[in-house]
């Protein structure tokens, strides 16, 4: 009876050793598997883009001036973000660009859903660029947000000319400005720029000439985006700001 016990007392201190090393040596196993998986996981980082929030990206685009920002959509010429390039991935437009981008720069990828804006920045990555950010859920929310966007204006009637009109909302200003580049007007006329909502509009000002462009910047506290129309007009120097357009020279929308 006796040995039966002592046996049996032999057989449990065998049994909670091989039991202690089964439990550290599997503890040890999972550790070093969450490692590895973490490794795994900072390499993938490391070798993909990266997405960044509307705040962040406006953050990046006011402190790096070498930005390059490239909007892969085919809206383009419907609202964009200021000074992005426009190469259209559907169509190869991004694939004939990317041996002439410079690899040393920063890049911020987007477009107006996420299936193109990924397939963009993936296609820097594996082209071997390196500083790649993508715009976190594309155009809609900075738009929404409020941060600067950009459209082209065009000439109509008998005018030529181009411009460029930005607006923005920010910190409770509204921020609007036009580049124009345009003819001097004719002899006691002077251009006008408008921002027009349906059958509502106002001015935003007499356009000036500054370096062979035709500026005009507009800035209230009162939130224009509603106003969606950009209008420039050639108006009679003799009436002034009357509050009355004229001849349309430019037109243009903001999205």
């Amino acid at each position: 009876m006796r040995k039966n016990i002592i046996i049996a007392a032999m057989i449990i201190v065998v049994a909670s050793f091989v039991y202690y090393v089964y439990l550290n040596t599997t503890k040890d196993l999972v550790k070093e598997t969450k490692v590895d998986q973490k490794i795994e996981s900072m390499e993938m980082t490391e070798n993909s883009y990266i997405d960044i929030e509307p705040a962040a990206a406006y953050a990046m685009i006011q402190a790096n001036s070498e930005l390059v920002i490239i909007d892969v959509s085919p809206r383009y010429s419907e609202g964009h973000l200021p000074g992005a390039i426009n190469y259209y991935v559907g169509d190869g437009s991004l694939d004939k660009a990317i041996p002439s981008l410079d690899k040393e720069k920063t890049y911020l990828v987007y477009c107006h859903v996420d299936s193109a804006s990924i397939a963009g920045s993936k296609k820097l990555i594996a082209a071997g660029f390196e500083k790649v950010y993508r715009l976190k859920g594309n155009y809609s929310p900075w738009l929404k947000a409020g941060y600067p966007i950009e459209v082209e204006i065009k000439a109509v009637g008998n005018y030529s000319g181009s411009a460029l009109a930005d607006r923005s909302f920010l910190d409770g200003k509204f921020n609007h400005k036009v580049m124009a580049k345009l003819g001097d007007p004719a002899e006691g006329k002077f251009y006008e720029g408008w921002l027009v909502k349906g059958i509502s509009f106002f001015s935003t000002g007499k356009m000036e000439k500054k370096d062979e462009m035709y500026v005009l910047e507009y800035m209230s506290e009162e939130d224009s985006r509603e106003f969606k129309d950009i209008v420039i007009t050639e108006e009679t120097l003799a009436n002034g700001l009357d509050g009355k357009p004229e001849v349309h020279v430019l037109e243009g929308k903001f999205e």
